[in-house]
């Protein structure tokens, strides 16, 4: 204890200690009123939109989604017509978005020509042709694939015409789907044709010289100079036939990486798709070394792509080299048949090419029909075309993968008549003896759609 040395110092002393403890008091208080003054706010708050939320559900009768209540445009317009609204102007149909995530549209009831379904209260309208969607789970059901896919669009406006999938091990049927990236195999030599074009002025009878068969990865052939071997290709019969030396010698001697990566780039590789769906992101990687940038270029490594992506792919080719937003719903229509929005209008996400080079690369895919590898999945055996009058081109892509595990045969293309248009894609994955394949499927959901 302190010497006292006479009353006054300690006194002082005293006030000290003191006015010492009236400030640790006085800092508690101010601090719990501050805290209870912050919470007060904060409940109110909640209070008062979640009293909100409830009084505009009541209002509007929505039963709901099941995960919460989906709001749309009424009384949201602030004047303009519905018309005028695309569908990520209203903030609140994220609920609907949500509810796609764990529960992806139904297509069974048609109306109209249109597949509906009711959420909540509300009726909503797809863009899904029924003759597409129909035809499709007929011939993957029919074969009994392990796994098929065929995702279509209007290569015009982007409206999704087909979106099926099929697992015949029902417990697997999470792992296809036209939203989720798969190697691609041969549909990569789509863009590396499409640089090669553009770049480095390829035409259909450009010559390649090659030596071994047009066939497989022998790396001694592959790393050969370009201007040697026994053999030549023109570049039109590489992609109809779709010859893997050839292409990897593009890619390799004269695209080059970075030329590549930009063309996967401008055809929306590593990008988001804007999608009411959780479409995922097709993936490209083009490595340095020199023999795998070969193999990338030919459809073999590094790559990702969406059923859905491939079809906007196949799309541009017909749309005069434009890669479109895609959508999947129509209208919606309210419980008292108000329609409460309507899609409009068409969104170019991007133009990678130009209509010249889309020119070039649409007569090659009817090529890959017509002299190629597709052609005996379009001609019966007597060597009929089985499209009358359809104007039909495409790409094949065949890769072993594994997951899910087996031979990934693709086919990406399109079709036309009389101004109607089509863009598909389609996957049958085997395990490993196939019965049909993508470009068996493709010729079937064409044929339903325009006959």
């Amino acid at each position: 204890m302190e010497r006292i040395k006479d009353w006054k110092s300690y006194q002082k002393i005293l006030n000290k200690r003191k006015n010492k403890k009236n400030k640790f008091v006085s800092f508690i208080k101010y601090t719990t009123i501050i805290v209870f003054i912050v919470l007060l706010f904060y409940g109110s708050s909640v209070l008062y939109f979640y009293g909100k939320s409830i009084f505009l559900a009541a209002n509007k009768k929505v039963q709901g989604t099941g995960i919460r209540p989906i709001v749309l445009i009424k009384d949201r317009l602030g004047g303009k017509k519905f018309s005028d609204f695309d569908i990520t102007d209203v903030k609140t149909i994220r609920s609907l978005k949500k509810h796609f995530r764990y529960d992806p549209p139904v297509f069974k009831t048609i109306l109209n020509g249109h597949y509906i379904q009711k959420i909540g209260s509300y009726t909503i309208v797809y863009t899904v042709d029924p003759a597409v969607q129909k035809e499709a789970e007929k011939v993957f059901k029919k074969y009994s694939v392990p796994f098929g896919v065929l995702a279509a669009v209007n290569p015009d406006t982007g409206a999704v015409l087909g979106f099926a999938s099929y697992s015949h091990n029902k417990s697997k049927s999470d792992e296809i789907s036209p939203l989720i990236s798969y190697p691609p195999g041969s549909l990569v030599k789509i863009i590396t044709a499409s640089a090669a074009i553009e770049s480095k002025g390829f035409y259909p009878s450009f010559n390649i010289s090659f030596n071994g068969t047009i066939y497989g990865i022998d790396k001694a052939y592959w790393k050969q100079n370009i201007g040697t071997g026994s053999n030549t290709i023109s570049f039109k019969q590489a992609f109809a036939k779709s010859c893997d030396i050839a292409f990897g010698k593009i890619a390799g001697y004269y695209v080059g990486r970075k030329l590549l990566t930009d063309y996967f780039n401008k055809f929306y590789f590593n990008k988001k798709i804007p999608f009411i769906l959780d479409l995922h992101e097709s993936k490209a990687y083009v490595p340095r070394k020199f023999y795998q940038l070969e193999l990338t270029g030919a459809g073999f490594k590094n790559v990702k792509m969406t059923p859905i992506q491939a079809a906007l792919i196949a799309g541009s080719v017909v749309n005069g080299g434009k890669i479109v937003k895609p959508y999947i719903i129509k209208e919606i229509i309210s419980s008292s048949g108000k329609v409460v929005y309507i899609h409009k209008g068409t969104k170019t996400l991007s133009a990678p090419i130009t209509t010249k080079t889309a020119y070039i690369l649409k007569r090659m895919m009817i090529a890959t029909i017509t002299k190629g590898i597709a052609h005996a999945d379009f001609y019966s055996m007597s060597g009929r075309y089985m499209l009358p009058g359809v104007i039909a081109g495409g790409k094949t892509g065949t890769i072993l993968a594994d997951n899910p595990q087996g031979l990934y045969q693709w086919f990406a293309g399109f079709g036309e008549m009389n101004g109607k248009k089509i863009a598909l894609s389609s996957l049958v994955i085997e395990n490993p003896v196939w019965q049909i394949e993508g470009g068996g499927v493709a010729e079937k959901a064409l044929f339903a759609y325009f006959f």
